[in-house]
């Protein structure tokens, strides 16, 4: 397996996470496309061709992306002009993460605005995802879908939910093991119920800043993905404290020791 850290966790801007993820010896970050998306580098041809080179130089990976603007402008609005917008989103991240090599697009399924119809919730997400996904085929990327607070797809069951209606080898889970435990599921048998499903996934503690200090069975949930023959990417979304670099570098040290005595 891989280890990578969203730029967030670095509490760096994009092209910097990857230097500092270099640095550390992380093997590639995770780039966050936030609210303000128009104006995220990725969002531009320039700012690709610096993430390009940087991740070139250094030999730090860019593994995936994360469209955390979802949150501002869901698929699953009451406004049709919204999800029209998520839409559009959805789809350009698909080229733009092919060229930047990132093979996963994160797609966290967030609720609309307040007041929000959330019995339409899992059938809009479905719509919108169907559309792109023929995009994100033909480039070779995969949407990923991530079990987050507040909207349709908590637990593993709500993820399969999703999963059935689009049926699209270019859809696929982003599993957070942290979220699990937050939302009151076991994550090891979660990993196994998505075992052919799971295309990433994000590690981070509860109730503690450093990994294996808090309430998440971490070793148990590597090992439950060596069990499903699991060997892609462990992406860190912990917190970057007061001091990211030495945070960045406990955590890695944490998970490489857990490899070597797993």
């Amino acid at each position: 397996m891989k280890i990578g850290i969203r730029n967030g966790s670095l509490g760096t801007d994009c092209l910097n996470a990857i230097r500092m993820g270099a640095q550390l010896g992380f093997d590639g970050v995770e780039l966050d496309i936030g609210a303000d998306y128009t104006g995220n580098p990725i969002w531009h041809d320039e700012g690709r061709r610096q993430l390009r080179e940087a991740a070139a130089d250094t030999g730090c990976e860019i593994s995936s992306l994360c469209l955390g603007v979802l949150w501002q402008i869901s698929p699953a609005s009451d406004k049709s002009e919204v999800r029209e917008e998520a839409l559009k989103i959805i789809t350009a991240s698909a080229a733009f993460a092919t060229e930047l090599g990132a093979k996963w697009i994160l797609l966290p399924i967030t609720p609309g605005e307040d007041g929000a119809n959330a019995d339409q919730a899992p059938q809009r997400w479905i719509e919108i995802v169907a559309q792109a996904a023929p995009v994100a085929e033909d480039l070779g990327v995969v949407y990923c879908l991530e079990n987050v607070g507040r909207g349709c797809g908590k637990s593993a069951d709500n993820l399969q939910t999703l999963l059935s209606g689009l049926d699209s080898p270019a859809v696929g889970v982003y599993y957070d093991v942290g979220n699990a435990v937050a939302f009151g599921h076991s994550p090891v048998g979660e990993i196994k119920q998505l075992a052919e499903a799971l295309e990433i996934v994000h590690i981070k503690d509860r109730e503690a800043d450093y990994l294996g200090e808090g309430v998440v069975p971490i070793p148990d949930c590597l090992k439950a993905l060596q069990d499903i023959g699991y060997d892609d990417w462990l992406v860190l979304e912990t917190p970057p404290t007061e001091d990211p670099v030495e945070a960045g570098s406990r955590n890695l040290e944490y998970l490489r020791d857990l490899f070597a005595t797993t």
